[in-house]
């Protein structure tokens, strides 16, 4: 590792803070060559690069460019953190509940998956001493870290331990960019890493996607001669399992997480087409399903994105950040998308260019654990210091050679691009919806299991989503509920719920209707030990608006507490309104909320942080203000009703008005939107407080 050190403190230009019209143009006039470009050495199938490789002084696109030196701009500040010798990378941030050597092994292997990525690319020009040094650390750390012993080893797998998904992650790695960093290794080498990947073999597998790390373990010792004649039935077994979570069109539920959230494009529709990439000649009839999957996946997935390229934050792991993209280059690279390209490509690199223009780096200049800052609250149990380097996925449209279509076809807009509309995932119980260019998920029907309220409930369970809104956090995870974009209820001894379990059971364009239970069994020698508020909520959309309905019978005495959309404060100053029905509050960058209560409300307050007198709270912002509407202490039958907003036009956000409300049928009026006429069984006979 000679000259290593001196090789990274010459920094590498960050480009990526560059506006993206000026780096395309700067961009465009460089220069790039290139040695052959061998991606994938080890499976089928044509790279795309002409023979003998790019001529010397050939330009590659410019968007090809562009992502190569984001992946390495990314890389930098890791090169920096190579030490001869080590085996893990001392990246600055908390430690998960996994145990030390599962967050060095992470700190080797996802840093590791970013640079295969970029080590398969084709060779941008004056490349070759930093791609050398890069290849060369992770080879020499990989030998160390499989060892049987010694300071810097691993340590072998253990049932249910998060160090057989970092070996799964390790070993497609090492299958990406074999050239730099599986045949350069020597026999004893290869030897030593197969035993240690080898622990894995017999243990246990948490009942989610993690099955398909097993997967991707005994097909590359199989691969590579280090297999047994078990493992056959292993694999086969690991994919009944997780082919039983599929519930149509490329939807997954995770296992006992019941979830769906983007470990459907983290996890599902990523692994599954590696292994039909790497493997799927062993059995073509899996791999054409697997394939078939993906294709009707990207088909829903691309409304998720909204015009900035942002995803609305919503289930475990948002960390992740633009490892959401994944599933897209892969889909490509396995012709199993039929999305247009320049559409494809227009809403990865905006979902890249979101993330990566944003404050994402902690003091070594690596990504950091939060969403559009560092905010380490946000971590799960498992999450370390290099978790948010499993971004790296997000980096798969690098697998494509830059003379693929990909890179030059002519950019199309994204569907939230195109007007207001919704687009109904049944099999996820989920209406991806735009508005004014954002995206809202509204969650009709993924569950939160009880594995999932250690991780919080609200990150599932929220009445909706907002591209540009993020939601707020609520400590500690499992007994609390935030009460943004929520129905909660509190109790008499200061306890409060939100939302569980729930099944969709009406979606369409225009509205979902859910069933759901307030309350859970917990503590039991708690009084009451059980709990019990059964709800059927309707929600319609409208522009920014979201109208909710809930039908309620408490069992106990209750009072509940309608949240709207929590505003992001940078700074804590804030405009805000109040009057008999409505509340509003807007940031000095315009952007808004309103809330407008119809029915079965007595009074209204704030839940805001607007100083560090408490902790922070919302995912994106320091400060936030959420707008709430809170009913009486009861019990019994009967119903709420309420109008949340959010947005930057102030028109858009004026109240409505009602015309009328009959059993059935309610109308409203808007004074730029017009009139609404909500047609349910669900809608009562009584005018809301808003008309009397």
């Amino acid at each position: 590792m000679a000259g290593t050190a001196g090789l990274f403190r010459r920094r590498f230009v960050p480009v990526v803070n560059l506006p993206r019209r000026q780096f395309l143009k700067v961009a465009t006039l460089a220069g790039a060559s290139a040695a052959l470009f061998r991606p994938f050495a080890e499976a089928s199938g044509s790279s795309g690069v002409p023979a003998g490789g790019f001529p010397s002084g050939q330009n590659f696109p410019a968007t090809y460019l562009y992502w190569q030196t984001q992946a390495r701009a990314l890389l930098e500040p890791l090169a920096r953190l190579f030490v001869p010798g080590r085996a893990s990378l001392d990246i600055h941030g908390r430690a998960s509940a996994n145990g030390a050597n599962a967050d060095r092994l992470e700190s080797f292997a996802r840093p590791l998956l970013l640079a295969a990525h970029y080590l398969q690319s084709a060779p941008e020009a004056g490349s070759e001493d930093f791609r050398s040094e890069v290849a060369r650390w992770f080879r020499e750390g990989l030998v160390l870290g499989s060892a049987s012993t010694g300071p810097q080893a691993w340590g072998p797998d253990a049932n249910y331990h998060q160090l057989h998904v970092e070996m799964g992650l390790l070993s497609l790695s090492l299958q990406i960019a074999p050239e730099q960093l599986w045949v350069p290794l020597a026999a004893a080498e290869k030897d030593q890493v197969a035993a240690w990947l080898a622990t894995a073999r017999h243990t246990g597998y948490v009942d989610n996607n993690h099955y398909f790390m097993g997967i991707h373990i005994l097909e590359f010792l199989d691969r590579h001669g280090y297999g047994q004649r078990t493992d056959r039935a292993l694999v086969d077994e690991y994919f009944y399992r997780l082919e039983a979570m599929n519930r149509g069109g490329g939807w997954f539920q995770d296992g006992i997480n019941q979830a769906f959230d983007y470990y459907n494009a983290y996890a599902f529709n990523f692994y599954g087409l590696w292994w039909a990439r790497l493997h799927g000649e062993k059995n073509p009839a899996r791999a054409k399903r697997w394939r078939e999957w993906a294709r009707s996946f990207t088909r829903d997935y691309q409304h998720f994105f909204a015009a900035s390229g942002e995803h609305p934050a919503f289930g475990r792991s948002i960390t992740y950040r633009f490892n959401s993209i994944a599933t897209f280059g892969l889909s490509v690279l396995e012709d199993c998308c039929d999305l247009p390209l320049g559409r494809i490509r227009r809403l990865c690199t905006r979902n890249l260019d979101f993330f990566t223009s944003k404050p994402i780096y902690q003091d070594q200049g690596c990504l950091a654990i939060g969403w559009v800052d560092r905010f380490e609250p946000s971590a799960e149990l498992y999450t370390g210091a290099a978790s948010p380097y499993w971004a790296a996925k997000g980096f798969s449209p690098l697998l494509l050679p830059p003379t693929h279509e990909f890179w030059s076809a002519p950019e199309e807009p994204l569907p939230s691009e195109l007007g207001d509309h919704a687009h109904v995932i049944k099999p996820a119980g989920l209406v991806v919806r735009s508005a004014g260019g954002e995206v809202e998920i509204v969650n009709a029907g993924s569950q939160i299991s009880h594995t999932n309220l250690r991780y919080g409930a609200w990150k599932w369970s929220k009445t909706a989503y907002r591209s540009n809104a993020a939601f707020t956090y609520a400590f500690p995870e499992q007994t609390t509920w935030s009460p943004d974009s929520a129905l909660t209820i509190d109790l008499e001894d200061g306890r409060n719920y939100g939302r569980h379990s729930t099944v969709a059971l009406e979606m369409d364009s225009e509205h979902v209707l859910y069933s759901w239970a307030l309350g859970y069994a917990w503590p039991m020698n708690s009084a009451p030990s059980q709990l019990n508020v059964g709800i059927d909520t309707g929600v319609w959309w409208k522009a920014g608006w979201i109208f909710q309905l809930h039908r309620f019978d408490a069992l106990q005495t209750v009072a509940f507490r309608l949240g709207g959309y929590a505003l992001p404060l940078a700074e804590p100053a804030v405009e805000r309104t109040a009057d008999a029905h409505t509340l509003a509050a807007w940031s000095r960058k315009g952007q808004g909320t309103v809330l407008q209560p119809l029915g079965g409300f007595i009074r209204q307050d704030w839940d805001q942080r607007l100083d560090e007198s408490r902790p922070r709270a919302h995912l994106a912002s320091p400060f936030h203000v959420t707008p709430l509407a809170l009913s009486d202490q009861s019990s019994g039958k009967g119903w709420l009703a309420a109008l949340a907003w959010t947005g930057n036009d102030r028109g858009e956000s004026a109240p409505w008005k009602w015309v009328s409300a009959k059993s059935g049928q309610w109308s409203l009026w808007h004074p730029k939107l017009g009139s609404w006429q909500i047609n349910h069984s669900l809608l009562p006979a009584s005018a809301p407080d808003a008309a009397r």
